[in-house]
């Protein structure tokens, strides 16, 4: 698939599961992309944890644990569980971790942008999700992004063995693709894209 395909063919998949889904080949392609995503002054302080399997399953059952033990009602609570069975279903999840103290130490080198770099740094991490989120429609999955952080982190992290410093981000889930979500409204390339102009220019505003 050509890239600008891969980008328009993405979209938020949620009814998905694990048949003929090859993981290590997803290990393998995100490995292939990872080093190559830009961040600010080169920091590369996301880090990325796939679960498949059984660890994949823990990892639902945990969020569900987190979200039963604060739910106050049953009913909301029987949607919520549907809703992770589904997620829990698919291939495996992307994990999208920041190394905090990387970005520290740059604040800490370049005081004039300190205000700016951990906004950076989450800009950095975005652009691999995108990255990663294209590379897996290419190889013919799909996926969701989905943020129970921060209430599930130290859960987590014990279970899995996750180093102290790293903050969760966001979890993105992945596998074949059962149902192809339905259309969605979108501005159009011309609503987003514009070409600006000097106010002393003499081509006509866009």
């Amino acid at each position: 698939m050509e890239f600008r395909e891969a980008v328009s063919a993405r979209r938020s998949e949620y009814l998905l599961d694990a048949k003929g889904v090859d993981v290590d080949e997803v290990v393998s392609v995100l490995r292939g992309i990872a080093g190559k995503v830009p961040s600010s002054y080169n920091v590369q302080s996301a880090r990325m944890f796939v679960l498949a399997g059984e660890d994949h399953r823990r990892f639902w059952g945990i969020v569900e644990d987190v979200l039963r033990d604060r739910s106050g009602d049953p009913e909301r609570f029987k949607r919520t569980q549907e809703k992770l069975a589904g997620f829990s279903a698919a291939a495996g999840t992307i994990l999208f971790y920041e190394i905090d103290s990387r970005t520290e130490e740059l604040m800490e080198k370049y005081p004039s942008y300190r205000a700016l770099f951990p906004q950076w740094a989450e800009h950095g991490n975005a652009m691999m999700q995108f990255a990663s989120w294209v590379a897996i429609r290419d190889m013919g999955l799909g996926a969701n992004i989905q943020h129970y952080n921060p209430i599930i982190d130290s859960r987590v992290a014990d279970e899995f063995g996750i180093p102290e410093g790293y903050r969760l981000i966001a979890q993105m889930v992945f596998g074949r693709v059962v149902t192809p979500a339905g259309p969605k409204s979108k501005l159009s390339g011309e609503e987003i894209v514009r070409v600006a102009h000097a106010k002393n220019n003499n081509q006509k505003d866009m």
